[in-house]
């Protein structure tokens, strides 16, 4: 069955491996909880939009009042010029009666003027400068505004080329919209501009709604300004609620996660962390978390490290059993071997020539294994091998004892470094030095045999030398023993898995063998390097 792919990995890249456990939850929720933020953001923007869009339908609204206003005191005011310019103006004096009766049924401060059909003035209502005004040039009901903010002016013309001009104030323009302070008109023309009412400056909170609609039959355009009510700390934090409850909820989901997950943990990482093998028994802190499972992971870890401290006692048990056994096995060997070489010492006596050198040569082999064994036993503890430095001692100062009269005199300098070796090197090695000391006491008894031991090319590896006089081939030539010397030394560096050189000219075997390697001081040359 394919396995359900995690979204584990795709958090885990959000953030960078170096920050806290606590940090990469917080981002990682964050990251997570974003979209909700946003669609919720998104949602309080499209309903703040809304609100916005209603507000701009009944400013609409009252655009459209406030431009039919205007266009019915112009139908008015126009009705009554054409009925006034229906017949024959008689004199001034009725022409006048006429004006003054418009006005009455205006209800209103308006300036009229009556023309004859050859465009003179036929009269004017009193104040009103109408005599120069041009002819209107069309056949229908026109507006025009006027400039310096005086009003709006409409023309009137009749089917007998007579015509009438009419101006309606600012001031009453103002009443008839019965604008307040929160409404502000405009009525635009091209470039000229009447403002009817403003409402001034407001402060950044308040809201400001601009609509245009077509007056007078299109010829003006009504610009209504309204001050909407103040953005209250309400609506500020209905917009700003779904960043504040992202914000939130990422928090709380760090703090619970991190008190109630994350810092168990952190508490039991400490508590291991802190915790020696040899301190006993694990225990962990109070683990107060509501989570069943930390506190059986708790629970498991206590377990486990008990369990572990016992089989690491038993262990330990068992090494120093299989220590002290390996102990007595090399005490044994070393016991049996001085019991040989008793035997063999014993069985000497009383023997003279050839056979008496036969039975030293023999005892000084057995004392040669026997000092490996007791070096090995020595150095058991440390477990780092057998130190060949004492054992070469050790050895020669045996050779020396054991030495026949004739070579009583013989020197044996030793100039080795510190090197420790396994019992499977110590043993030929031990032999080796035993045979070429041996024959330099047989070819030059009252010689001198150098022991030399340096690095090799590698930290595994130390040269081991053996320089004398009596070990060049001038030397030793009618030696009858130096065939098989030869096949014994050749012998014990094949078992060392190496090559036996010899310089017989200088009387030097030269051999690389096996060390094991100084940990602490490869250790502390890195620690400089």
């Amino acid at each position: 069955m394919a396995s359900t792919p995690s979204a584990a990995p795709f958090f885990a890249r959000l953030a960078p491996a170096h920050f806290s456990t606590g940090t990469k939850m917080l981002l990682i929720l964050t990251a997570a909880l974003l979209p909700l933020g946003l669609i919720a953001l998104f949602a309080s923007i499209q309903s703040a939009h809304a609100k916005q869009t209603q507000r701009e339908a009944d400013a609409r609204v009252v655009a459209i009042a406030e431009a039919r206003q205007i266009d019915i005191l112009l139908l008015r005011g126009a009705s009554l010029i054409r009925s006034n310019l229906g017949g024959a103006i008689v004199n001034d004096r009725v022409c006048r009666s006429m004006l003054t009766r418009d006005q009455a049924t205006l209800n209103a401060p308006l300036k009229l003027a009556l023309y004859n059909g050859d465009g003179s003035l036929a009269c004017a209502t009193p104040g009103f400068a109408a005599a120069r005004l041009p002819r209107p040039r069309s056949a229908t009901l026109t507006a025009t505004l006027l400039p310096g903010d005086d009003g709006l002016r409409f023309t009137v013309p009749a089917a007998n080329g007579m015509y009438g001009i009419g101006e309606i104030p600012r001031n009453h323009l103002h009443t008839v919209l019965a604008t307040d302070r929160s409404q502000g008109i405009t009525l635009i023309q091209g470039d000229a501009r009447l403002d009817i009412s403003s409402i001034g400056q407001v402060s950044p909170f308040v809201r400001r709604v601009e609509v245009a609609t077509p007056a007078a039959s299109g010829q003006i355009r009504l610009l209504l300004t309204v001050a909407a009510s103040r953005i209250s700390a309400v609506e500020i934090l209905l917009v700003l609620l779904p960043l504040l409850m992202w914000a939130a909820a990422a928090a709380i989901c760090w703090i619970v996660l991190d008190q109630l997950l994350v810092r168990p943990l952190r508490q039991m990482q400490s508590a291991i962390a802190l915790y020696q093998p040899g301190d006993g028994p694990l225990i962990l802190p109070r683990i107060t978390t509501p989570a069943e499972e930390i506190r059986s992971l708790g629970e498991a870890l206590e377990s486990t490290a008990s369990q572990l401290v016992a089989r690491e006692l038993e262990l330990e048990e068992g090494l120093n059993r299989q220590v002290r056994l390996t102990r007595e096995v090399h005490h044994r060997v070393k016991n049996n071997l001085q019991v040989v070489a008793s035997l063999i010492n014993l069985h000497a006596r009383g023997t003279e020539g050839d056979v008496a050198a036969a039975y030293a040569s023999i005892q000084r082999r057995v004392d040669a294994l026997a000092v490996v064994h007791r070096n090995h036993y020595a150095e058991l503890e440390e477990n780092r091998g057998v130190a060949l430095r004492s054992i070469v001692a050790e050895l020669t100062a045996n050779l020396r004892a054991t030495a026949p009269a004739s070579a009583a005199h013989m020197t044996i300098t030793l100039d080795m470094i510190s090197a420790f070796i396994t019992q499977d090197v110590a043993v030929p090695v031990a032999f080796l030095v035993t045979e070429i000391v041996e024959m330099v006491m047989t070819c030059d008894p009252t010689g001198s045999i150098a022991l030399t031991l340096l690095p090799g090319d590698t930290p595994d590896r130390a040269v081991l030398s053996m320089e004398a006089s009596g070990l060049t081939a001038s030397a030793c030539a009618g030696n009858i023993g130096r065939g098989r010397f030869e096949r014994i030394i050749t012998g014990l560096a094949r078992q060392l898995r190496s090559t036996l050189h010899y310089d017989e000219t200088r009387g030097r075997y030269e051999i690389a063998i096996a060390v094991t390697p100084d940990l602490e001081r490869e250790d502390q040359v890195a620690k400089k390097i």
